[in-house]
């Protein structure tokens, strides 16, 4: 896999509830998001790929389930320059939600049972 996704995958990291998460490009650039889950499954597994990389990370929740009605603030190093990443979500039940997401204008991303992986 190319490089592990690059540095944005490999520096994924988790931060306690409650604060933000920052993602920060070589530039120096911060952004922050949450994940909320509104759905009524829990969310087991996170993935991203950038424009650049062929193909998924490894699971950036390794050891987390992101509970119905929960949320979790992220952390990770972005690939220099890159701001859309395709974004991969996995409920227990195996239903997956992707979607296309600028991390660079982002807030949050929420998954929903109605709408599915939506960002803000």
């Amino acid at each position: 896999m190319k490089t592990m996704i690059g540095a944005a995958v490999c520096a994924l990291m988790m931060l306690s509830v409650g604060a933000p998460a920052v993602a920060q490009d070589a530039d120096g650039d911060s952004y922050t998001f949450t994940i909320s889950n509104s759905s009524e499954m829990a969310i087991i597994t996170f993935h991203l790929a950038s424009e650049s990389d062929s193909g998924w990370s490894e699971d950036l929740i390794p050891d987390t389930i992101i509970g119905a009605g929960d949320s979790l603030d992220m952390e990770f190093a972005a690939d220099a320059d890159e701001c859309r990443y395709a974004t991969s979500v996995v409920m227990e039940d195996g239903t997956e939600y992707a979607a296309i997401v600028d991390y660079c204008d982002l807030t949050g991303i929420d998954i929903s049972d109605d709408q599915g992986l939506t960002y803000y």
